[in-house]
């Protein structure tokens, strides 16, 4: 079951509608940023992956406009961005199954927690933010046989749904998108992890209809679905 899930869910960036107008998020704001666009009601092309992903996308194609976490676009992903658009702050949680309860980020090394999964921790922002709150916290050193690495943050809730692993860490945005899927998450203390500024980066290419966007997502409307998830 879990190699047909990783098949299916590999190929992580998605495109969706068709127009010469493009963007790109990070994965796990895939369904706030869909929602909004469905509300926006024009033709955007969106692509979704972890931010490698998504940045060697914009390499490749005239992306307009990635919205994901600032630190990682403005020094890891080598393009020049004109102008950072705020959108809110992202926040790590641990998410476990339904057939598991955790009470404590500690409990990840109890016996009952047989296999932990992460984004991967150099190319997706939870990855990068599950390895600093383990190192944090002191438990890297003796979670390694139990942790499973996938692409992005949606693949992780994937597996936490089909109860194919006990815990996982995603962002509140996907834990709150499935909380009825899911056994429960764990607000992680911000002092363990860097800071995540949720941000809309226009490139060289967003020109008029781009900036139109840019000004909707600042729109109250906009504002309300990123509250609802968690931003």
């Amino acid at each position: 079951m879990m190699k047909k899930v990783l098949l299916a869910l590999v190929l992580s960036i998605v495109v969706t509608n068709a127009s010469d107008f493009k963007i790109a998020a990070g994965a796990g704001y895939k369904k706030p940023i869909q929602k909004i666009l469905k509300l926006y009601n024009k033709k955007i092309d969106a692509f979704y992956g972890n931010m490698r992903q998504v940045s060697t996308q914009a390499k490749h194609t005239d992306l307009a406009l990635i919205i994901g976490d600032k630190n990682f676009l403005q020094n890891k992903s080598n393009i020049d961005f004109i102008h950072y658009t705020s959108i809110g702050e992202g926040k790590a949680v641990l998410a476990y199954s339904k057939k598991t309860k955790l009470n404590t980020l500690n409990e990840i090394l109890s016996d009952k927690i047989k296999r932990v999964s992460m984004p991967h921790p150099k190319k997706a922002i939870y990855g990068i933010a599950a390895m600093q709150i383990l190192h944090n916290s002191k438990l890297s050193s003796n979670i390694d046989e139990k942790l499973f690495i996938t692409a992005t943050v949606p693949q992780v809730t994937t597996y936490l749904i089909t109860n194919e692993i006990d815990a996982g860490f995603i962002n509140l945005t996907s834990a709150l998108a499935n909380k009825s899927k899911l056994g429960g998450y764990i607000e992680i203390d911000k002092k363990l992890y860097s800071k995540i500024d949720i941000v809309a980066a226009s490139t060289k290419a967003c020109k008029k209809e781009c900036k139109e966007l840019l000004k909707f997502l600042q729109t109250e409307e906009a504002k309300e679905i990123f509250t609802q998830y968690g931003l």
